[in-house]
């Protein structure tokens, strides 16, 4: 494993932080850092992804505000910004983004870094300059990442509490057996009990949990789909943040399962969307499929 500790405890331990210590980092954790995000990792749809560390330090106040939050972080000086080239299919791309930030967001979680993954609450143009965007590339997300303020100020105390953090649906609204009209039983979800816990409680934006899971019964299958919210259609901006959230829950199943040893592969299988025996409303949309062995 490429982490220190237990990824499902570091999955379990990790918080939105918003608040941060004016320390600088020090050079050993600032090319852990780089070395890491630079790294090739793997996808489920094969993207085009690049990471890059902000180093905003030594900017002046100014400049800092240019690479604006909206006021939602306070005292950040490093951050953590990704792309994905537009010219591919984007939804996959985002799934895929998805994916691979929060395996690094794990990854510094490790390291005792606090972080927040921001999607539609950064200022994009800024973090462009920054990041150096080219012509076919934009920007999904980012993240502050730095020391973990002792305090939490009363702004990021009230967001947390808006936020729901501490809360998350419950089973029986996220996993099916064999089909959307049969909820799945955590005693029914044999060896991969943990694993698909650890996708129940996987941040998304607003704590949506857009996603859905149907279990082939008697074999270990297991279909993802996206259940898109109306308010989130109204914007293709959030429509993209589900999708991203999508495979932020495809990294906890996959890095979970590989630490309890299940065996499986991604596949995309044809005929899932149109299968009504899934009981797939107009609203659910499929996106991949785990075959445990």
């Amino acid at each position: 494993m490429e982490f220190g500790r237990s990824v499902i405890d570091l999955m379990k331990a990790r918080k939105s932080i918003r608040s941060y210590e004016g320390e600088k980092l020090g050079p050993e954790d600032k090319k852990k850092i780089t070395d890491y995000i630079k790294k090739e990792h793997n996808t489920i749809f094969g993207s085009k992804l690049r990471f890059e560390f902000i180093d905003a330090s030594d900017l002046n106040p100014d400049d800092l505000k240019n690479l604006g939050t909206y006021g939602m972080i306070n005292g950040a000086k490093y951050f953590i910004g990704g792309t994905i080239d537009k010219n591919n299919k984007m939804k996959y791309c985002l799934v895929d983004f998805g994916y691979v930030f929060e395996k690094i967001l794990l990854f510094l979680t490790d390291l005792d870094l606090g972080t927040c993954w921001l999607g539609g609450t950064f200022n994009k143009k800024g973090f462009s300059d920054k990041i150096t965007l080219k012509e076919d590339e934009i920007i999904p997300g980012v993240s502050p990442v730095g020391i973990i303020s002792k305090k939490r100020n009363l702004k990021s105390s009230i967001i947390r509490r808006l936020a729901g953090s501490k809360n998350r649906k419950p089973w029986s609204k996220l996993f099916f057996s064999g089909s959307f009209l049969d909820p799945l039983e955590e005693s029914r979800s044999g060896t991969y009990k943990e694993a698909l816990e650890m996708v129940r409680i996987a941040p998304s934006a607003s704590k949506m949990q857009p996603w859905r899971i149907i279990k082939e019964k008697g074999k270990n299958v297991f279909h993802f789909f996206i259940d898109r919210s109306k308010f989130y259609q109204r914007r293709s901006v959030y429509l993209n943040l589900q999708y991203i959230d999508i495979g932020i829950s495809l990294c906890h199943f996959d890095l979970a399962a590989l630490e309890l040893g299940l065996k499986g592969k991604w596949e995309a299988r044809d005929g899932i969307q149109e299968n009504k025996g899934y009981g797939i409303s107009s609203n659910i949309e499929y996106i991949i499929t785990w075959n445990g062995s």
